[in-house]
């Protein structure tokens, strides 16, 4: 549709393997016939600065716009941006570890509902919510206030990341927010995945006192996980 001649290696074949970064889809090509019929081009390179005829690229060229759209280059909203505190003190997520993707360590009662990259984000929510309702009857049931996420004994000198792999998923905008994010371990447990269909098995599966799990009862004593 393009033509032989049109640099699709240049204009469509990204650095990275799919999924790493969002895939677009143009189910009906309506971008590459405009391509074809000259009504449209694509310009592949970086953004050296904004000036007054419109975009000035690293190379020098300029690209004339009356309109520019921002459409990439933003900053993730981590939490809400709510400034969190717990006893009065300031909260930094990324001095926590993230338990499943979904509770931090020293976080009492919080949940984060955060889905999947590279599939639908409501399969995840819904994992996470049928796991917090448990979590809720388990503490209901035995007169728990609060519960958070502890590195066991055996995992005090885990070796800490990142959120993210690089490898995994690694559009900038992550990358900017990754000292906003809490930190991964290197177990399956402690870190966000990809992985529904291992997740989906595991969650309904996890052990309410397994010694992950610390619960501070009515006078505040801890109640499990010693």
């Amino acid at each position: 549709m393009l033509g032989p001649d049109y640099d699709v290696e240049k204009h469509f074949t990204p650095p990275y393997r799919p999924w790493r970064q969002r895939i677009a889809f143009v189910p009906d090509a309506d971008l590459f016939k405009s391509i074809a019929d000259g009504k449209a081009s694509v310009v592949t390179s970086e953004i050296d600065k904004f000036v007054s005829e419109g975009i000035q690229l690293e190379s020098g060229e300029i690209l004339e716009a009356d309109v520019i759209v921002t459409a990439t280059g933003f900053n993730m909203n981590v939490m809400g941006d709510i400034d969190f505190a717990i006893d009065s003190v300031p909260l930094n997520f990324h001095d926590t570890i993230t338990y499943r993707g979904m509770m931090f360590t020293g976080v009492p009662n919080l949940a984060w509902v955060f889905g999947y990259f590279r599939g639908s984000w409501t399969i995840r929510s819904e994992i996470i919510a049928g796991f917090v309702c448990r979590l809720l009857n388990h503490m209901k049931k035995n007169g728990a206030k609060s519960v958070e996420p502890a590195l066991r004994k055996t995992e005090q000198d885990m070796a800490l990341f990142d959120w993210m792999d690089d490898e995994d998923f690694n559009p900038n905008y992550l990358k900017r927010a990754l000292p906003l994010l809490p930190r991964r371990g290197d177990s399956f447990e402690w870190r966000h995945t990809q992985d529904h269909w291992r997740e989906q098995t595991e969650f309904p599966l996890i052990d309410l006192d397994d010694e992950v799990f610390i619960y501070h009862g009515t006078d505040n004593s801890v109640m499990a996980a010693e």
